[in-house]
């Protein structure tokens, strides 16, 4: 946020940046119709732009937070206005977030371009689902939106290794005898010799 909303020549010098110093193929902005301007402005450079179109996060609190999209016959057209004028601007692909799944659906068949669905049914062209979400790698009670599915427990998981690598050094258990570097006992002997810390002879 705030790379690319002043203006399209901002959102263009934005892009050029991040495709010289960041070495990225193409970038994404949030916004469809009142972005189309700015998207076609870095297409002409001949930057890819992939679009995103109803729930857009970084303006959430302009839609009264993180609500979906797209519940009413005027709010659907306004999602397909977004994702049809961006396609225009040049994007070649648009991610559709937290818009019914019908809603979704209508809008990829009338779209030439790819939609890629976050909370957006499975009538899309594709998916993206956060990594964090997806692997469950977060603390309990977390916030989870209803189309995250959590795949695996990193978290879980992370934590009882953890736990039992805790448990290991307290209990001198870890790092055990294979996981340390032998000394020959003669050069040992001799260390001790020197430094005077020789065994005591019972």
């Amino acid at each position: 946020m705030g790379t690319y909303e002043i203006a399209p020549e901002q959102a263009l010098e934005s892009a050029i940046r991040f495709i010289k110093e960041g070495r990225v193929q193409g970038i994404k902005l949030e916004g469809g119709l009142d972005m189309a301007p700015t998207i076609a402005r870095i297409t002409r450079a001949g930057i890819p732009v992939l679009a995103h179109v109803g729930l857009t996060p970084q303006r959430q609190n302009a839609l009264g937070g993180f609500r979906v999209q797209g519940k009413s016959t005027a709010g659907a057209l306004k999602v397909l206005q977004d994702a049809l004028a961006v396609q225009e601007a040049g994007a070649f692909a648009v991610v559709l977030e937290a818009v019914p799944a019908d809603v979704a659906t209508l809008i990829t068949r009338k779209l030439r371009i790819p939609t890629i669905g976050i909370g957006a049914g499975n009538g899309c062209s594709g998916q993206v689902l956060v990594q964090v979400d997806m692997t469950g790698n977060f603390p309990p009670g977390r916030f989870l939106p209803k189309f995250v599915k959590k795949y695996g427990d990193v978290w879980g998981e992370s934590l009882r290794a953890i736990e039992a690598y805790r448990t290991d050094v307290k209990s001198r258990a870890y790092p055990a005898v294979e996981h340390t570097y032998p000394m020959p006992a003669s050069e040992l002997s001799e260390f001790e010799r020197l430094i005077g810390e020789e065994k005591q002879k019972p």
